[in-house]
């Protein structure tokens, strides 16, 4: 038929119904009119002819339901008619759906949410352009793979590369805007003039960088972010092009960034989201030296250009800076590319994988008892599926009508699934580890909604396969029996089996959360080095306009040392260039080794190297080993010393003292970094500055005069509540300088809260999932239970008017039930042994295979299976055999 008539006859089959079923009333008639006449015209009697007719006819209903089929559109009015009888068979039973959907909102709702997370972490393409071209290129120095790269790397680099399009750098500081208001300070960005324009297609007002503007002696230019702008500067158009005080210098704004630009980066760049001024590199990158390695290189790749082929050049390129420079062969330096989303999200990908798979155990879990629940159901329509199958229903039409039912509960849920996840995302969110609030904007989007869709329709055919194959597949015979038992007892064979899987599942998750809980447990009893109660930290910046010697800022920071000290309720204070666990300033760590170290064993090992003025250890609570301290003589006009970290000194100098030795590490005088010899006057504990369960790298702290730093933060030790001098340390520091700008004003357990955060973050939802499951398998054993009880009243009637006591029918009903919970914590056992390896990069002082983790989540969910068998056990004790008798 030609595709206008076929659509024609669609258009009148869907929307003139009532006519077509009154003209196949009429033809039906006519054709057994028609038939009676011819029969009794050949003699037969009128009543005779009318039932032969009939019979030759075949049923008048099953003949119209064959035009029906046979028609255009049939499929898409079948399918409307089973959407119209789900919904009423549905609404008829308004507890059944009620549960239904509400274990199926929560375990959608569950996969929703971490879905969001996934697709604005890992699925989604970063907010810049060219965002899958885009690659960080890391420098090797000796042992450290990630190092930032020289200045004359990157200017090397930049000339050589024929397959990367562009190559920017950046280097992370902070500074202090003043004028116009309360001192501020902010995080500055210097950068190459070209690294604004690869992350951004145009700025909001204004331009970017010219190439003129970048090096020595080039005019003072920032551009600002949307929010600085905003907030400082009332978002005045007119300011673009006018001064502003950055360090006390005049800068000129040239433009202002799009609202919402923030920098991703590794977190191991050092590299902080909320950058707020950037400004053009103020010197000669190509004649800083070698060994200074500062600035996060990125690139974006040519077209067409594969990473290994960017790695084979930066390789190449290496090779040629080693042959050329005496420094990068001697610390045999080396070229790295890794693509930048995928580098930024490594550390956060197992964690939000496992959650992930989590939910979707939870999914499975919440799909086995609503299969459980259909069964049931489909017990009680038995008669109904009979009926229908007598009446000349085909199997796959029953098994169709069933799984239309089933994916229309499955949309239902997925609807609540939609409220329960937005309310689950606002919890992530309240949560969510730093590592995942820099990948930035995390929302419920098309393509959240549509994996809601797709989830909602999968879970739908998910746990309505078994019930709807069981029901179109049950013996007609038996079924038609009084009672049905045997269609009851496959069926109950069924259930027992969706428990072991349910059991099993929920085992799984248990023994994930069990082992995160631990995970977490032993992270709050890690010794970080130090004692963080009670101590205070603030952060400067001291601009170099007002401070531009050496001497006069370490001349300040002591005065307002002592300034500090005389505030009642200071046990002591001291001040350092990096606190432990804060990565928003660029680390500072470099190469080190024991004087007289043959040429092969020199810059081959790094140290994080902090800048302190004496006193640190006492206010941070850390432990000076062995040695002294520092004091106030311990300056670049006497001896250089430095005080090591205990696992420095056992590397170095094993089964021996350090106290005396001599290190060569790198000093800064005047701004220009230098190695110099220096003798270790003490040896400290080590202290976590990156991580809690890391030992990154050995620690070397340097007086200040000999390494003084623009930035600086203070450590304040109180017995009282740090808040309470919040004010009058301000006062302090406004008497000194009116307009040095504050800023983290924090106490040092919120740096250690923030060092917990992911893997609390993990722990906390892996122990929601698991309680999650437990709740739904306990409520699955208990409906099984529940049912199996409901369909041996007579059995059990019969049993106790036989002589059965109450307690042996308590011990025949928990032994029964307990047993597919049983085999499922052994099956969950075994499947975690197999699976838990899998989590051990987020494990910490606990093994995958803990046999005290697998013991106790077997006896406690062994424990609530018991519980949930109980309950119906115990209303099975109550039966009287007269009243179950009478029930049969």
């Amino acid at each position: 038929m030609p595709l206008f008539p076929r659509l024609r006859s669609l258009f009148r089959n869907l929307f003139h119904k009532r006519r077509i079923e009154v003209d196949l009333d009429e033809e039906m008639s006519s054709y057994v009119a028609m038939l009676v006449e011819e029969k009794i015209r050949a003699g037969m009697a009128p009543e005779a002819a009318r039932r032969s007719a009939r019979l030759e006819a075949g049923g008048i209903q099953q003949l119209k339901e064959e035009v029906r089929e046979a028609r255009m559109g049939a499929i898409l009015e079948s399918v409307w008619a089973d959407l119209r009888y789900s919904v009423r068979m549905l609404a008829k039973s308004p507890g059944f759906t009620a549960v239904a959907i509400l274990t199926l909102a929560v375990g959608i709702g569950a996969n929703t949410a971490i879905f969001s997370v996934m697709n604005a972490v890992l699925l989604r393409s970063l907010p810049y352009p060219n965002a899958d071209r885009l690659a960080m290129i890391w420098t090797a120095w000796g042992k450290e793979s990630r190092a930032p790269g020289s200045g004359p790397e990157f200017v090397y680099l930049r000339e050589r590369s024929r397959l990367f399009q562009d190559i920017a750098g950046i280097w992370a500081t902070s500074g202090a805007l003043t004028g116009g208001g309360e001192p501020e300070q902010v995080k500055v960005a210097h950068v190459s003039s070209n690294f604004l324009s690869l992350l951004s297609p145009h700025p909001e007002l204004g331009r970017f960088f010219l190439s003129q503007e970048q090096g020595a002696g080039a005019p003072r230019v920032v551009i600002l972010t949307d929010g600085l702008w905003r907030r400082r500067f009332g978002a005045n158009p007119q300011l673009v092009g006018r001064s502003i005080l950055l360090n006390g210098q005049p800068f000129t704004v040239v433009g202002i960034m799009p609202p919402g630009f923030k920098l991703i980066f590794p977190a191991d760049s050092h590299v902080p989201p909320d950058i707020q001024v950037f400004t053009p590199f103020p010197y000669d990158l190509a004649k800083s030296p070698n060994s200074l390695g500062f600035i996060r290189m990125i690139g974006v790749l040519g077209q067409g250009v594969t990473p290994e082929q960017a790695q084979a050049e930066v390789a190449s390129i290496a090779g040629q800076l080693r042959s050329e420079f005496t420094d990068f062969s001697e610390q045999k330096m080396d070229l790295s590319v890794a693509l930048l989303h995928g580098d930024t999200v490594k550390n956060v990908r197992p964690a939000l994988l496992a959650l992930f798979a989590g939910v979707g155990l939870v999914l499975l879990v919440a799909c086995v008892n609503v299969a459980n629940l259909l069964l049931a159901r489909a017990n009680e329509r038995q008669k109904e599926i009979t009926l229908r199958r007598a009446l000349g229903a085909a199997p796959g039409r029953i098994i169709r009508q069933l799984l239309t039912e089933s994916i229309v509960l499955g949309f239902l849920g997925g609807a609540a699934a939609l409220v329960v996840g937005w309310w689950a995302l606002k919890w992530l969110l309240a949560l969510r580890p730093e590592a995942i609030e820099r990948m930035g904007s995390i929302q419920f989007d098309g393509a959240v909604f549509v994996f809601d869709l797709l989830l909602s329709l999968f879970t739908g055919v998910l746990f309505g396969l078994v019930p709807a194959f069981g029901a179109a597949k049950a013996d007609l015979a038996g079924a038609l029996k009084e009672g049905g038992r045997t269609a009851a007892a496959g069926k109950q064979r069924f259930r027992n089996a969706l428990i072991v899987c349910e059991v099993a599942l929920g085992f799984v998750l248990l023994i994930g959360a069990g082992l995160m809980i631990r995970t977490f447990a032993g992270l709050l009893r890690v010794d970080p080095g130090f004692d963080s109660a009670h101590v205070l930290t603030f952060q400067l910046a001291l601009p170099g306009k007002r401070y531009p010697q050496d001497q006069s800022r370490v001349n300040f920071l002591r005065q307002l040392e002592k300034d500090i000290a005389a505030l009642p309720g200071v046990q002591s204070v001291s001040a350092t260039s990096h606190l432990p666990f804060d990565d928003d300033l660029p680390n500072w760590y470099s190469y080190y080794w024991p004087e007289g170290a043959p040429k092969q064993d020199q810059n081959t090992v790094m140290a994080d190297q902090c800048a302190i003025l004496p006193g640190f250890f006492k206010s941070m609570g850390a432990t000076l080993i062995t040695g002294r301290d520092f004091n106030e003589f311990d300056d670049a006009a006497h001896g250089h010393v430095v005080i090591v970290d205990d696992a420095l000194a056992r590397r170095t100098w094993p089964n021996e003292s350090a106290l005396g030795k001599k290190l060569i590490v790198e000093i800064m005088l005047n701004g220009e970094f230098s190695q110099s010899s220096a003798e270790v006057v003490g040896v400290v504990k080590h202290v976590q500055i990156h991580s809690l369960t890391n030992q990154v790298r050995e620690q070397i702290y340097v007086p200040y005069p000999l390494a003084p730093r623009n930035q600086i933060a203070y450590t304040i030790r109180t017995p009282e509540n740090p808040q309470s001098l919040i004010g009058p340390l301000r006062a302090e520091v406004a008497k000194l300088d009116k307009d040095l700008a504050v800023s983290k004003v924090f106490p040092m357990d919120d740096y250690v809260a923030i060092a917990r955060t992911e893997t609390r973050f993990t722990t906390m939802l892996s122990s929601v999932l698991a309680a999650i499951a437990l709740l739904l398998a306990c409520i699955g054993i208990y409906g099984v239970t529940s049912y199996a009880v409901l369909g041996r009243t007579s059995e059990i009637g019969v049993r106790m008017a036989l002589g059965a006591q109450k307690l042996d029918i308590l011990k025949l009903i928990i032994r029964q039930s307990m047993f597919p919970v049983i085999l499922g914590a052994l099956l969950g056992s075994a499947l975690s042994l197999a699976l838990t390896p899998l989590l051990s990069g987020l494990l910490f002082g606990v093994r995958p295979s803990d046999p005290l983790t697998f013991a106790f989540v077997a006896v406690f969910l062994l424990l609530a299976g018991l519980v949930a068998c109980y309950l119906p056990a115990r209303w099975a004790m109550r039966i009287e055999p007269m009243d179950a008798l009478r029930f049969e």
